[in-house]
């Protein structure tokens, strides 16, 4: 690479670590949970901060694909994600230092579904940014670095929750918001002299073409999404291993899971980044075998009563799944380009986030009648992707 693509190459590192590490401070797994409980919240508002997260940065994209197609350089719209994203957690901290218990949940609540569509808009451009700027090659390498680099700084989160004395833990976690707020601007700062140009191809004539319509026709594409929809279980099924941990043991051991979780994007991400950087499909297998033994191994060891064992399971599974996310991003990148890439970025997501809707929904059904054998159906869809990414075209 010359100076410049250097310059790109670093400038985008830093964009994607402090992005990173804002989310994981204002997470609807971790830090809003606890903020809510602390302020009295109901806990049905608290069930809802998942799927409205993670749905509602996937469900739009389509819709705003459509209708941001003309903007070339993607980097505007990629801003107008990161300010819309600030304000909504403006939003959450000012609710959380005002008001409290329903009132303090209803304003999360709504603040948390507008930082979901700035996140939508951020994902969508930010997938055609790296595109433009990185070529194949050294796009697994981006993503490996910045994943292992805000692993290490989220450590910071779980040192905090552990330092800090229960009766403060409503500031700290305003002290973490706050500080996602001055990571999302530090991102701007970074974005600046920085531009991606989607040029006219001949391959926008794609973008006409309804949701449905582009599924059928793109049989990469279709794959791509079987393969996301079943390996995304790597992620459905870890909130079982911390609530089994604190099933089995009164001591308040939330941060040992989030140190497991960073440790294992800082020793990992760079790794699986140079791997999907020479075959992402293979990343995509070892990647899901690495989830499946440490979900068979929940599966056996669950009624062991040993917390420290869950987080060690834990920590593997958040290594596996590390690789699914990187090689995912990777061969997302790699199989399209320009405005079809675009167009497999929006409809991917749309269709990941409404299955998402519905795993949750079924799940939560299912743990009302056979709760026991809820993770053998989760452990059996991760085997089932693993054995699918055999099917998968290579993408270099």
């Amino acid at each position: 690479m010359n100076d410049q693509q250097n310059k790109t190459f670093f400038q985008l590192i830093a964009i994607a670590t402090f992005t990173k590490l804002a989310d994981l401070l204002i997470s609807a797994k971790t830090t809003l949970p606890w903020l809510l409980t602390s302020l009295g919240a109901p806990i049905w508002i608290i069930s809802l901060l998942v799927p409205i997260r993670e749905s509602g940065s996937l469900i739009p994209q389509w819709t705003i694909k459509q209708y941001t197609q003309n903007v070339q350089n993607r980097v505007i719209l990629w801003r107008w994600g990161i300010v819309i994203q600030t304000t909504a957690i403006g939003g959450i901290l000012i609710a959380a230092i005002c008001t409290e218990k329903l009132i303090a949940g209803l304003l999360i609540l709504c603040a948390l579904l507008i930082l979901s569509l700035g996140r939508s808009a951020t994902s969508l451009s930010m997938k055609d940014i790296q595109g433009v700027n990185i070529k194949k090659g050294k796009r697994g390498k981006l993503v490996g670095i910045a994943s292992s680099i805000s692993g290490l700084l989220s450590l910071l989160t779980a040192v905090l929750m552990i330092l800090a004395p229960e009766q403060q833990s409503t500031a700290t976690v305003a002290i973490l918001i706050a500080l996602s707020i001055a990571l999302m601007l530090v991102s701007l700062v970074f974005s600046r002299n920085l531009s991606a140009q989607l040029s006219h191809d001949d391959e926008k004539s794609n973008d006409q073409h309804g949701l449905w319509k582009t599924l059928y026709q793109q049989g990469d594409l279709k794959n791509l999404i079987i393969s996301r929809c079943l390996l995304l279980h790597g992620a459905l099924i870890a909130p079982f291993f911390v609530s089994g941990a604190a099933s089995n043991n009164d001591h308040f051991q939330l941060p040992y899971f989030i140190i497991a979780s960073a440790l294992a994007s800082f020793l990992s991400s760079y790794l699986w980044g140079k791997l999907a950087d020479k075959n992402a499909v293979k990343t995509l297998f070892i990647a899901t075998l690495v989830c499946v033994l440490a979900s068979v191994g929940f599966v056996i060891f669950t009624d062991a009563n040993n917390w420290q064992l869950n987080i060690a399971l834990f920590f593997l599974l958040s290594l596996g799944y590390a690789g699914i996310r990187t090689g995912r991003k990777t061969y997302m990148l790699d199989i399209a380009q320009g405005h079809k890439r675009t167009s497999y970025v929006a409809s991917a997501n749309t269709v990941v986030g409404y299955v998402l809707l519905a795993l949750g929904g079924i799940y939560a059904s299912l743990q009302l009648w056979i709760s026991d054998y809820v993770i053998l159906i989760m452990t059996g869809a991760l085997v089932i992707g693993l054995f699918h990414t055999l099917t998968m075209r290579a993408e270099k």
